[in-house]
C-alpha cells in the first residue's frame, strides 16, 4: 500500500509538473504579424505570423483581414486549410499555416490585419497587434512649383501653387522655406483633381509677404514643396520634393 501511493503521489507531481509547464508556456506566448505598411497595386505583400509555440503544442493559426477571418490552419484537421476571401487580391498559403501571399492587390485589399495562435493543452489563444496594409500608386513626378508673377517688390504677397503628380491616396502637401515648414496659416489647399483610375492629385497655395522671406546663411532664398504618402511624418511609403532658389524672384529698391 505505501508503495502504491508513493507511485500515485509521483504521477501527480508530474502532471502537476507538466501542467505548470504548459500554462507557463502559454503565458510567455507571443505573436506578432510581419507585413508591410505599404505596398503598391497590383504587387505581392508576404505576411508572416511569428509565433513562440512549439510544435507539439500547436493547434491552429489563422489570418484575419478587418476581424474577418482569410485564413484558418488548424494542425491535425485533413486538410488543415478552410480559405476564405480576401476582396482586392488572391491568396496563397504556405504548408506550415504561418506564411501568406497576397497578389495582384487592388485598393480593396487595403484594411487592418492580424494573426491568431491557439495552443492544445491548455486551450489558449494570443492574438498578434494589428497592421494596417494600403495599397498605394506611387507618385511618377516631382510636385510642379508656380509663381503668379515673375518677380515681387518688397511688400508685396508671393503667391505660388504647388501640384502633385496623380498618386493614390491623393498625396499631402507641405511648403517649406529654408527648410522650415511654412506655417500652415499661410497655405491653402484646394479640393483634390480627380483623375482615372481612381488617382488624385493636390494643390496647395502659398501666400506670404515678401518682408517676410528671409535669406538663408549663403544668402539664398530656398522655397521647396514636399508631396508625400501618407500625410504624416513617419516613414514615408512615397515623397517627392521640388525647390526653387527664389533671389530672382525678388527686387530691392532702396
Amino acid at each position: 500500500m505505501p508503495r502504491q501511493s508513493t507511485y500515485w503521489e509521483k504521477f501527480v507531481f508530474v502532471y502537476i509538473l507538466h501542467l505548470f509547464s504548459y500554462v507557463t508556456s502559454s503565458m510567455q506566448m507571443h505573436v506578432r504579424l510581419i507585413a508591410p505598411r505599404y505596398v503598391t497595386y497590383n504587387s505581392t505583400a508576404t505576411m508572416h505570423c511569428n509565433h513562440s509555440v512549439p510544435d507539439e503544442f500547436l493547434h491552429k493559426v489563422e489570418f484575419m483581414k478587418d476581424d474577418k477571418r482569410i485564413l484558418q490552419y488548424i494542425k491535425d484537421r485533413k486538410p488543415p486549410f478552410h480559405r476564405g476571401e480576401v476582396e482586392g487580391a488572391s491568396m496563397e498559403h504556405f504548408e506550415n499555416g504561418t506564411t501568406i501571399k497576397l497578389k495582384n492587390l487592388r485598393f480593396e485589399a487595403s484594411g487592418s490585419y492580424h494573426c491568431l495562435v491557439t495552443m492544445t493543452t491548455p486551450i489558449y489563444t494570443e492574438h498578434s497587434e494589428s497592421v494596417p496594409m494600403k495599397v498605394i500608386v506611387p507618385q511618377t513626378e516631382n510636385p510642379k512649383i508656380t509663381f503668379k508673377k515673375n518677380s515681387y517688390v518688397v511688400g508685396e504677397s508671393l503667391e505660388a501653387n504647388c501640384t502633385s503628380s496623380a498618386a493614390h491616396p491623393v498625396p499631402h502637401l507641405t511648403w517649406y522655406i529654408n527648410g522650415k515648414e511654412v506655417d500652415i496659416s499661410l497655405v491653402n489647399h484646394y479640393p483634390h483633381t480627380h483623375h482615372k483610375n481612381q488617382l488624385m492629385s493636390a494643390t496647395a497655395k502659398l501666400v506670404i509677404e515678401v518682408s517676410a522671406l528671409h535669406t538663408g546663411k549663403n544668402g539664398n532664398l530656398e522655397i521647396s514643396c514636399h508631396s508625400t504618402i501618407p500625410d504624416y511624418a513617419v516613414q514615408y511609403a512615397d515623397i517627392k520634393k521640388e525647390s526653387v532658389m527664389g533671389n530672382y524672384l525678388i527686387r530691392f529698391y532702396k
